[in-house]
């Protein structure tokens, strides 16, 4: 396993582990464009991922290292349009998915959330919410104990393939299958993938929780945030439980609040095609670090400090930082055997996983798993047509049908 930077330093541990898909939110889109019998394919393959990670946490004994665990979600919505549409969309979703049905609720106004008075409306439901750094490196931590045979090579970039060498910074090796899991950096090993798969730059940040905000919810709520007219612009807040990790430093209950990409034209823009997740963009740093009073109006109170936390910023504000998302052409992520008009070289030795559209948290595990399967010659039935890799598929995507 080859690393360009240290292990699992890219989007993986620089996203706030949000594991709640986009459902009702895509269902008729997906229908429309793919039929209902795939639709309703890919919804279940997204739900499948929550219960997956957490299962594979416990199985790898990483549940309370990890913090991988279920929470009450809100969709929080505060134009009366938008949300009167989102409920239409919800109606129609769980008539068309009916034993998706139980664990749905809809309120008008901030009723009992601790929410600004300018909340419209707000659907929930159940989602779920991981630390994936240590997720990711506390499964890697044992494959290099247990297996012998596993390599973990970091600070290691591919410089390029040639038949079935990989050249690297460190020299060359050879194999049998090479897996492409680069995500927004995909068109640096496969130009053809260029207008496939465009990386775009987002922002994260970890705040200091409100003194006003109740004590008896904290880290067991995650929010998806509708503050403007539009259905495209959202920011998403989930939050580290308060009980100490016994890895790492100790999370406060942190919020985790990322976002702000589609704030300004300037700001959209200045981030599609950025592969530079070194720097952080002002306008969208200075809006997160802002919004969260906002968005909880009255309830949010004093601003709050850690005990022992001189390594970190003060004020609300502990770190900002960006990550790179793979954005797909058609939405969808890229699973499968690259065709040789996309390699360049024979096909059934190359392979991918990548493009998860920002959703990597409900896209990500289960297309690499479906991914192995394939290398291993195994059927993957339950893997989404639309989402495997055929070279009509690669002709047909449209970046600017996205944009």
């Amino acid at each position: 396993m080859l690393e360009a930077r240290d292990a699992c330093s890219g989007a993986t541990a620089r996203n706030g582990g949000h594991i709640t898909p986009p459902l009702y939110h895509d269902y008729l889109d997906l229908k429309k464009k793919h039929g209902a019998e795939a639709a309703k394919q890919i919804i279940q393959f997204r739900l499948s991922h929550l219960d997956e990670l957490i299962s594979v946490a416990e199985e790898e004994g990483l549940t309370e290292e990890s913090q991988c665990r279920k929470v009450d979600t809100y969709d929080v919505y505060f134009d009366k349009d938008v949300f009167k549409g989102a409920r239409e969309k919800l109606e129609r979703y769980l008539e068309e998915l009916p034993n998706e049905k139980s664990g749905w609720g809809t309120t008008e106004g901030p009723t009992g959330m601790q929410l600004a008075d300018g909340v419209c409306g707000v659907i929930s439901t159940t989602g779920g919410a991981v630390h994936p750094y240590r997720l990711v490196t506390g499964i890697l931590s044992r494959l290099l104990k247990t297996y012998s045979s596993f390599r973990l090579y970091t600070h290691t970039p591919c410089l390029s393939i040639h038949d079935n060498i990989v050249h690297t910074s460190r020299g060359d090796i050879r194999a049998k299958h090479i897996i492409h899991a680069t995500n927004g950096w995909t068109s640096h090993l496969l130009a053809p993938m260029r207008e496939k798969i465009v990386p775009v730059r987002g922002h994260m940040t970890a705040q200091r929780a409100g003194t006003g905000l109740d004590d008896g919810w904290l880290g067991t709520r995650s929010f998806v945030l509708y503050p403007s007219a539009s259905e495209d612009r959202w920011d998403y807040l989930t939050q580290q439980p308060p009980n100490p990790a016994t890895l790492g430093e100790k999370p406060h209950a942190e919020f985790m609040f990322g976002g702000g990409i589609e704030m300004g034209t300037q700001s959209f823009f200045d981030a599609v095609g950025c592969a530079d997740d070194s720097q952080v963009e002002f306008r969208v740093s200075a809006y997160l670090g802002g919004a969260l009073a906002a968005y909880f109006g009255k309830w949010w109170g004093g601003e709050s400090a850690d005990v022992d936390d001189d390594h970190f910023e003060k004020g609300r504000v502990k770190k900002a930082w960006s990550g790179v998302l793979g954005i797909s052409a058609d939405g969808l992520p890229w699973v499968g055997s690259l065709p040789s008009k996309v390699s360049g070289r024979s096909e059934g030795r190359e392979w991918i996983a990548a493009g998860y559209s920002g959703e990597g948290m409900v896209h990500a595990w289960m297309s690499g798993k479906a991914l192995a399967y394939m290398v291993l010659g195994k059927d993957v039935d339950w893997l989404p047509a639309p989402f495997r890799v055929t070279e009509k598929r690669w002709r047909k995507a449209n970046i600017a049908s996205w944009l």
